[in-house]
């Protein structure tokens, strides 16, 4: 008879030693090399299927556990032949049919199912793309670990690549692909013998530590992060990209879901700094983290109770001495923390996906508050309203806008979206044809905050852009700094070149205002001119004048 190419762990738990020994008998005939081990009870069944979990359990109905309390494949030893297939085994030998050809024939397909088991396990906890744990499988590894008692000191490492999704947008997913598969090969680089690296999804990964040092884990983590940071080579190019590591040992009081909470509270921490950066988890993190989380629950609220609001910045025409623009700008009147500034609740609702429906109410005031300020007999002015990246991405932007400029019978020439830099750099061929389709309705655009991005004479030439404002770090200190007057000066003959109107911000005194007017700006907005106001204040700015503003503005 011929031996089997892969021989079974083999458990054997039944009441009395006759199974035993026929089993014996007939592995024996088999030629299989693999030795029966007969168990005594149901708790020395477990402590050796949790050495081989590749095992195999024979067993009589009167031990038969149920699936929940035994993973491993079973095969029921039987008196008699069964009506129906007993559950959960997964096959059965009966006592006086127990031939080599039978026995055969019952290990093969129990091995084949072994197989199908472990392809299954690998396929719910392995990530298909790197072969590492996905986060289902590290959770798994991570509960266990924490539950060994003998285990040492470990430390959980919750990393995020910054910036990686624009890089999967420009570049097209295989590059991304390709991008993931470089930083796991550089972290298992320095992975020891007992670490573990796991992809948690997209573009986030776990690696848990085997270290007792706290010296030795920010040790690795720096050289982790410093390798991180060397150049990428993807489809021909060199790529750069940031990352964020956030660092937390575990207690003994520690269970998997508090360590991971932890290490991911650390990681957001380092991702308010630039580059390739980690920080290490306390406890005062985890408070300011939570009060985050209450701030945006009370964000939702707030959009759903009218807390928020509108103020508006007037800008200034340089050639005219009028107010031809307003910049919407959105406050949030929280009931405990006053008046908050939109620093202070915009990047939470970027964070937690309400930019959409804060974006979509910021346009709905806007062009009401524009409808109202016409029925009182002021001259129409173009509003400015700051556009997401994320709203400009959805697909009910266009439909929206239309329902909305429709119902206030506003002329959606006066109506101005804000991009920034940044923004219209991801995705440039996306976002020229949505602009393109935005501009039917009449509506303009400006690049808000230049000089602080990466945009290119070619896509600011070739974008459908009305104007350029200067951001209001060039124009701070100017009158006292030639280089940044020369900066500033470059700036605005650029884009007269381009045929764009400049806007400079952030103009609070006399001496750069003056400057500005040499240099051919064609509008200011600022201090100066007048701090953001409510509509109300607004009514009253109009009525008043230009010139009343500039003395109010100096004073």
């Amino acid at each position: 008879m011929s031996a089997f190419v892969e021989p079974l762990r083999l458990i054997l738990l039944a009441e009395t030693s006759l199974w035993g020994e026929l089993l014996h008998e007939r592995l024996e005939a088999l030629g299989d090399p693999a030795p029966l081990t007969c168990a005594p009870d149901w708790p020395t069944v477990e402590a050796l299927l949790e050495h081989h979990p590749d095992g195999v359990l024979l067993t009589t109905p009167a031990y038969l556990p149920t699936s929940e309390h035994c993973s491993a494949p079973i095969i029921l030893l039987l008196e008699n032949e069964p009506d129906v297939a007993p559950d959960p085994a997964c096959d059965w030998l009966v006592r006086d049919q127990l031939s080599d050809d039978v026995v055969r024939r019952c290990l093969r397909y129990v091995r084949g199912q072994s197989r199908l088991r472990a392809t299954l396990h690998d396929l719910t906890e392995q990530d298909a793309l790197t072969g590492i744990a996905n986060r289902q499988g590290f959770q798994t590894l991570l509960a266990a670990r924490l539950g060994d008692h003998s285990r040492r000191g470990l430390a959980l490492v919750h990393l995020d690549l910054d910036h990686f999704h624009q890089a999967n947008d420009t570049l097209g997913h295989r590059a991304g692909d390709h991008l993931i598969q470089q930083v796991v090969a550089r972290l298992k680089l320095h992975l020891g013998r007992d670490d573990h690296l796991a992809r948690l999804g997209g573009d986030e990964f776990a690696l848990l530590l085997d270290r007792d040092d706290p010296v030795a884990v920010s040790t690795w983590v720096q050289r982790v992060a410093d390798a991180l940071g060397e150049p990428y080579w993807v489809e021909g190019e060199s790529l750069l990209l940031g990352c964020s590591l956030g660092v937390a040992r575990a207690k003994p009081v520690s269970n998997a879901d508090t360590l991971m909470w932890h290490a991911h509270v650390a990681m957001q921490q380092a991702k308010s700094r630039e580059g390739c950066t980690f920080h290490l988890y306390d406890e005062r993190l985890d408070r300011d983290m939570r009060s985050q989380v209450d701030l945006q629950r009370e964000l939702r609220r707030a959009l759903r109770r009218e807390e928020l609001q509108l103020h508006y910045q007037p800008r200034l025409c340089l050639h005219t001495g009028r107010i031809v623009g307003l910049e919407a700008l959105v406050r949030w009147k929280h009931d405990r923390l006053g008046l908050l500034m939109p620093g202070s609740f915009v990047p939470l609702a970027e964070e937690c996906g309400l930019i959409v429906p804060l974006g979509y109410w910021v346009i709905d005031r806007a062009l009401r508050d524009m409808q109202w300020l016409s029925e009182c007999g002021h001259p129409q002015l173009h509003m400015a309203v700051n556009l997401s990246f994320r709203q400009f991405q959805d697909s009910q932007l266009l439909p929206t806008l239309e329902r909305l400029i429709g119902s206030c019978g506003i002329d959606g020439r006066w109506l101005e979206f804000e991009l920034t830099e940044t923004a219209v750099m991801r995705r440039c061929d996306y976002v020229q044809q949505t602009m393109g389709r935005l501009g039917h309705l009449g509506v303009r655009f400006s690049l808000d905050d230049f000089g602080t991005g990466f945009s290119s004479f070619e896509h600011l030439s070739n974008l459908p852009i009305a104007l350029l404002k200067i951001d209001r770090s060039f124009v701070t200190g100017m009158e006292l700094n030639p280089q940044s007057q020369r900066l500033v000066q470059a700036m605005i003959n650029l884009a007269h070149n381009l045929e764009l109107e400049v806007v400079a911000e952030g103009v609070e005194n006399a001496e750069q205002l003056q400057l500005l007017r040499e240099f051919g700006c064609d509008q200011v907005q600022g201090y100066l001119v007048s701090k953001a106001m409510s509509l109300a204040e607004l009514a009253r700015f109009l009525s008043a004048g230009v010139h009343q503003s500039l003395r109010c503005g100096r004073s």
